[in-house]
Formats: C-alpha cells, structure tokens, sequence
C-alpha cells in the first residue's frame, strides 16, 4: 500500500489538537487549577460574614478562571501560528509512505529522505475520525489522512496486524 500524503491545515488542526488534549491530556493541570481555586473561593463567599472573605472569594475566583481562559487562549493562537508555519494551504504532498502485509518494514520518503523503520519499533498507532495517526516514537508521528485512503479499513487491518491490540487504538 502507498500513499501520497498531501497535507491541509485543517489535517495538521485536528492531529495537533488531538496530539496535545487528547492524547497528552494537557487541558488537565488548568482544568485543575481552576476547581481548587473556584472551590476555594465558593468557600470564602460561604463565609461572608467574616471581614474580606468575600474580597477574597472574588480575587480567587478571578484568578481561577482567569488563568485557564489565558491558557487556552494561548494554547490556540499557538496552534494557529504553527498551521500557517507549515504552510499547507493549499494543501501539499509532505511525503509518501509505503507498507503491506508482507513486509516487516513502513518506507518513507519526501523530497530529501527515506528512511526504514521496522514494525516492532512503532510506538502507537490511532484511528481517529479523520486520520490514522501513526506514532513511530512517543513525539513523532506520520499523519494519514482517511480522505486519501481508497480503503481505510484496509490500512487499519494492516496496521493492527503489525501492532497488535496494546499499541492501537480506535476511537469508537
């Protein structure tokens, strides 16, 4: 099986977001941090009654959704500026990967390289509603966007085979 990978920057969105909430669940540490700080300040309003608790109920509370809402606002900024950094648009054929069945082995090449790598060695693969995002270390992955699959289960069956049950997963 080999496939062209031509690349759009709604391809490259869509892993990059999967990639950092999914995947890393990096939403969890604002998600957190603004529980504690709103349970806290729900506790200083209970106290009303005493000098500044109500004061202080707001500060924290500002604070606690404040911070996550800058982080996420940041975090899609960011996400935007690498989008436009890749320059897809309009979408373009970033390299070609090649494997089947028969082989022990996923090719890939662009413009400048190719380079081997050996199922076994593979990290990770996911089938997600757009993309197969296929992980060959912990931080590298290969994209393969379902649009430019003739037959994506096929792809899949081949990837599964490869990796078995613990190093795939397919979102249901």
């Amino acid at each position: 099986m080999t496939i062209a990978v031509h690349l759009s920057e709604s391809n490259f969105r869509n892993f990059l977001i999967f990639n950092i909430i999914k995947r890393l669940k990096l939403y969890k540490s604002p998600v957190i941090f603004a529980s504690i700080m709103s349970v806290s300040a729900f506790i200083s309003f209970a106290m009303h009654h005493v000098e500044g608790a109500v004061m202080l109920g707001s500060v924290l509370l500002l604070v606690g959704l404040g911070v996550p809402v800058v982080y996420f606002v940041n975090f899609f900024a960011s996400l935007k500026k690498q989008v436009k950094l890749q320059d897809l648009d309009p979408p373009r054929l970033v390299y070609t990967i090649q494997f089947s069945e028969a082989s022990d082995f996923i090719e890939i090449s662009n413009d400048t390289e190719q380079v081997r790598y050996q199922w076994k060695d593979v990290y990770h693969a996911y089938y997600e509603k757009d993309a197969i995002y296929l992980f060959i270390t912990k931080d590298k992955a290969f994209l393969l966007p379902l649009s430019l699959l003739e037959n994506c289960e096929d792809a899949w069956v081949i990837i599964w085979g490869k990796l078995g049950r613990d190093r795939c997963t397919r979102k249901q």
